[in-house]
């Protein structure tokens, strides 16, 4: 007769990730607690200790880290297949537009409550993956004479903010005619 088989660890930790994020994208943060994680895995608290030791701030700095890894690699992709400022920005922005609804807003809510070291990290992260990435492009641009010389790094978290807020959901479209706009905003402005 068979054994049962053995909880596989990788297996555990990646449907507790799953189950964090679903619960995040339900609950928020508040709403997370190993119980109800456990309780969605259908393991023991105990077994999600073993992988995740320092409870839910652990889970959901691995979920903020991913994400930020996912998005940096279509943000270099962006980059590399397109050669104008205002296509790599506009490709961007429709990654970000079309990706996950709240994923970013889900993350950055959760970290106010989180000890300021896990906010510092998912910062600095963030700032590497991504707003060193977004200025790299305005300063191309800058270089190439598409853009006018001012400051990249200011324009590069005006970019990121801007999708981030209007990617977020609620009744503005999110689609490609948006993210073009939203590129063409930040490159042209507003002036006559």
């Amino acid at each position: 007769m068979p054994r049962p088989r053995r909880e596989d660890a990788r297996d555990t930790r990646e449907l507790a990730l799953r189950a964090t994020s679903a619960l995040l994208h339900e609950y928020g943060y508040l709403g997370v607690s190993m119980d109800a994680v456990a309780d969605r895995v259908g393991v023991r608290k105990a077994s999600l200790y073993h992988h995740f030791p320092d409870g839910k701030e652990q889970m959901v700095l691995e979920l903020a880290e991913r994400a930020i890894e996912r998005d940096a690699a279509e943000f270099a992709r962006a980059i590399r297949d397109h050669t104008t400022a205002r296509a790599r920005l506009t490709v961007i922005a429709t990654y970000v537009l079309s990706g996950p609804v709240q994923t970013g807003r889900m993350v950055r809510d959760a970290l106010r409550f989180m000890a300021q070291e896990h906010q510092d990290r998912v910062f600095d992260h963030f700032s590497r993956q991504h707003h060193l990435r977004i200025r790299g492009v305005m300063e191309d641009g800058v270089a190439s004479g598409e853009l006018r010389p001012h400051d990249t790094g200011r324009s590069a978290w005006a970019f990121l903010d801007l999708i981030s807020e209007m990617g977020s959901g609620g009744e503005t479209p999110r689609n490609a005619d948006l993210a073009a706009w939203i590129a063409n905003l930040l490159i042209d402005g507003l002036g006559a």
